[in-house]
């Protein structure tokens, strides 16, 4: 020992001892760091396991829904499902589809043999019997077609069409004995004679439906109708359901006199109907003038082809 002492006080200097001072704070330091990781580590850990979690549920939500849906896509057969269903479905068996048309049929007659009824009961006011009233309907549309020049004049007897030519016919006859005289109707009543019968012609046209009906010269040239004839005028220009006239070339639909869908607007006209508003004069003579410019366009195209 007292050479080692010598030595150092022979270099000039002193050595210092450790002193257990700093080795305790260094030791502390490092137990604080340490600490510190590992909480860092243990809430990364927990972290780590909480979204597993939460990741390992919406896996198993997804697969349920994925479950459900293909059961609910693929279902139990269609039968098995309608009998253990609380609203059970109707089940279209041949049973039941043969008793449905039974049933229709059953129906069917019963309005058939009503309708039949009805039409005997009718007949009654036309003619003697129902075999002489359909042979007058049979010449009655026979004159008709023949006049508006159909010539194909096969007719099959439809009890609708039967009953809606009486009916008319029955009206008409009526509303004629209104205005009639002893010896019949005057020629310049029949404007209002149609008026009356729910008809809107204009004088043109009833003039040229009584050159056709009256064929004889004298009663062509006479002033005074007679019931039948003026009933026959109106069925030519206004013909019947069993005439099966498709398109009607005696009444023509016109700005004044309109006709939409087979009927006549000018009775809402004259009877003043709710319905109907004033309308815009301007739009009116806006169409009213487009209609008349294609009008002449056409006519200068079919000149200048024909040229």
């Amino acid at each position: 020992m007292a050479e080692r002492q010598t030595t150092r006080e022979e270099c000039g200097y002193e050595v210092a001892e450790p002193s257990m001072d700093g080795e305790w704070r260094e030791q502390v330091k490092l137990s604080k760091i340490m600490s510190d990781i590992e909480s860092v580590s243990k809430k990364m850990e927990k972290e780590k396991q909480q979204f597993k979690e939460k990741s390992r549920t919406k896996v198993i939500l997804s697969k349920s829904g994925k479950s459900d849906s293909k059961v609910k896509r693929i279902g139990p057969h269609i039968e098995i499902f309608q009998v253990f269903r609380e609203r059970n479905q109707f089940l279209n068996t041949k049973k039941i589809v043969r008793m449905i048309i039974v049933l229709q049929a059953y129906v069917r007659g019963w309005l058939e043999r009503r309708r039949l009824q009805r039409i005997m009961i009718k007949a009654l006011y036309h003619g003697p019997s129902l075999k002489s009233v359909l042979d007058m309907y049979r010449r009655a549309i026979h004159r008709v077609r023949y006049r508006l020049g159909l010539w194909r004049t096969r007719q099959i007897v439809n009890f609708i069409e039967l009953e809606e030519w009486m009916d008319r016919k029955k009206f008409y006859e009526t509303m004629f004995t209104k205005r009639e005289d002893w010896q019949g109707l005057e020629r310049s009543e029949l404007l209002k004679y149609f008026n009356d019968c729910g008809h809107f012609p204009t004088q043109k046209q009833i003039d040229t439906a009584w050159d056709l009906v009256q064929t004889n010269d004298l009663e062509r040239y006479s002033e005074i109708i007679k019931r039948s004839k003026a009933i026959e005028m109106i069925f030519t220009l206004y013909p019947p359901l069993g005439a099966q006239v498709k398109k009607n070339t005696q009444i023509k639909s016109t700005w004044l006199r309109p006709i939409v869908n087979g009927e006549e607007g000018y009775k809402y006209i004259v009877n003043g109907h709710p319905v109907l508003k004033r309308a815009n004069i301007r739009i009116v003579g806006n169409l009213v003038a487009s209609s008349m410019r294609e009008r002449k366009l056409r006519q200068h195209y079919q000149n200048c082809k024909l040229e």
